[in-house]
């Protein structure tokens, strides 16, 4: 662990769960783990989503950013480093750095997050003694440019998934990883994104129905997340 309170550091070994047939770790593993990370870190710094839940409002993840330069290997360490990366009355960032053995770069991320009002459901300002234990500008391992996908009504291919009670997170909605797992469930290629730009846009509940849908535009792929009751986009993500 970094001697600064704003840096964290957490090391693990990548289980048989988190390989896919390659023995390679999947992008949702990792996923998990940047998630694992950065709510241990918000504990340290006693803002994580226990300590905003007292106040009845919690943290959602709006946006994740992350490229993979190289997939960790079955039984493979990593440490994974992190950091909060300023913001603005409304989001705050979180970057993220995954190092092999060897002390080299695999991996970046950089997370946008937004505190919720639990009874209203709205984005709530970031409160002052948050902002007052983070710095208010930062650079990026990954540049914070508007994701820009739009949805598509025609996919090359899609997949239902029915959301189970095991799918859920601590806010009782469709966990974050869920996401990413069933879309890149859709996905029909042979090799498996090694990066992925997600934008979380709305929520999903116990016995909804999700369609996750894949398109592919070129180098670029498309990948689009509905609520089967109304058709709502809940996500929507690239991958290059």
């Amino acid at each position: 662990m970094s001697n600064s309170p704003l840096t964290y550091e957490e090391s693990f070994k990548i289980r048989s769960s988190e390989v896919d047939a390659n023995q390679t770790a999947t992008l949702p593993a990792i996923c998990n783990l940047l998630q694992e990370v950065s709510g241990n870190h918000a504990l340290e710094l006693h803002f994580d989503i226990t300590d905003l839940q007292q106040h009845k409002l919690t943290w959602v993840l709006h946006r994740l950013q992350l490229v993979i330069e190289r997939f960790p290997a079955w039984r493979e360490s990593v440490t994974i480093k992190t950091w909060p990366s300023g913001g603005d009355g409304l989001r705050a960032y979180r970057d993220f750095r995954i190092y092999d053995q060897k002390g080299n770069t695999i991996g970046r991320s950089l997370s946008h997050w937004l505190i919720l009002d639990m009874e209203s459901r709205k984005p709530h300002r970031i409160p002052e003694e948050i902002r007052n234990k983070v710095p208010a500008h930062s650079s990026h391992v990954l540049s914070p440019d508007e994701h820009t996908v739009t949805g598509f009504e025609k996919a090359d291919a899609s997949e239902s998934f029915h959301v189970r009670k095991t799918d859920l997170d601590l806010n009782l909605h469709l966990n974050n990883v869920r996401y990413v797992e069933w879309a890149m469930a859709s996905h029909q290629g042979k090799n498996k994104p090694d990066n992925i730009d997600i934008k979380f846009m709305a929520e999903a509940s116990l016995g909804d129905t999700v369609t996750a849908s894949f398109k592919s535009g070129g180098k670029q792929k498309y990948f689009q997340l509905k609520r089967h009751s109304d058709n709502r986009i809940l996500a929507l993500a690239s991958s290059k």
